[in-house]
């Protein structure tokens, strides 16, 4: 295993104990080889996350609690836009929260080479993170929902919809407040079928939510999952105190405000940038742009 890496590795749990840190987040998938990774995981010496991509990925075995994966979108992404996904998954999991502090063990994919240690208090990162990105999900939403609606957005960001940009936005959990405040634009094309049918969980129910989402308006989703409308617009009676930042536009703006007004969340995916945006209390919990160019080119 080559010298730097081991070095990086070994001061980042130096650190991580000296700043008294939740968890070290290790990007498995820098290392191909899985005798090195779990050298890693072994000077490392601390409870570690990992971060992948590959749905058939396990952990070395003999961790137990210690070692968890955390499955990104299998999207091109940057470094920065992988940590911030893996952050909201790890929190929707219950295994970091507010105000931790962790230490963030990154490098190229598939470059053997770790070459970047960070070390973030989720709260306090704006640059980052906003303030609430750390917090608990709401309980009506189950993490396996969130984690597949922010892969189907990741996914409809970078790809669009049959080679055009889309935007589209996803307003999970607190359902029926969220209808309460919204109205059909168009015929709802989920309406009288099996809830079995319409699970975002299903993957064969992937191609139509990509087809729908070049639809007007909001996807409406149950925490566990069930879709019960596109096409809805949405008149939250809530007005946002501090205006959202500069190149949001109104679907931003409606999102934000449907999660002041009710205990829901949002995912917004910006058809100018492919950037997702994703709000919680009326605020903006995190962004995960667009790359602009090959992940290995960018930070």
């Amino acid at each position: 295993m080559k010298t730097l890496t081991r070095s990086l590795v070994r001061h980042a749990h130096a650190i991580a104990r000296e700043v008294s840190a939740r968890a070290v987040l290790l990007s498995a998938d820098v290392i191909e080889d899985e005798n090195d990774l779990a050298g890693l995981i072994e000077d490392v010496a601390f409870r570690v996350i990992l971060i992948t991509r590959k749905m058939d990925f396990r952990a070395p075995e003999g961790w137990g609690d210690l070692c968890q994966v955390v499955r990104v979108p299998d999207v091109s992404m940057t470094r920065a836009g992988q940590i911030k996904v893996a952050t909201l998954v790890a929190a929707a999991e219950g295994w970091i929260a507010q105000g931790d502090r962790i230490v963030c063990v990154t490098g190229l994919d598939r470059s053997g080479r770790i070459d970047t240690v960070m070390v973030l208090d989720l709260g306090s990162e704006i640059e980052m993170f906003g303030g609430a990105t750390a917090e608990p999900l709401p309980r009506d939403i189950e993490p396996a929902v969130f984690e597949r609606l922010l892969t189907l957005a990741s996914e409809l960001g970078l790809e669009g919809r049959e080679g055009r940009p889309v935007g589209c936005l996803f307003v999970l959990g607190d359902s029926e407040a969220v209808l309460a405040q919204s109205r059909q634009l168009v015929i709802n094309p989920f309406r009288g079928y099996p809830e079995e049918e319409r699970n975002v969980l299903d993957a064969g129910l992937e191609e139509t939510l990509k087809e729908f989402s070049a639809i007007d308006g909001a996807f409406i989703v149950r925490g566990d999952g069930v879709v019960l409308a596109a096409g809805r617009y949405l008149a939250p009676v809530a007005k946002l105190d501090e205006a959202l930042p500069q190149g949001l536009g109104t679907r931003h703006e409606a999102a934000a405000a449907i999660t002041l007004d009710t205990n829901a969340m949002a995912l917004c995916v910006s058809q100018s940038t492919g950037t997702i945006s994703i709000f919680r209390r009326g605020r903006l919990v995190a962004d995960i742009p667009k790359p602009r160019s090959r992940p290995a080119e960018e930070f």
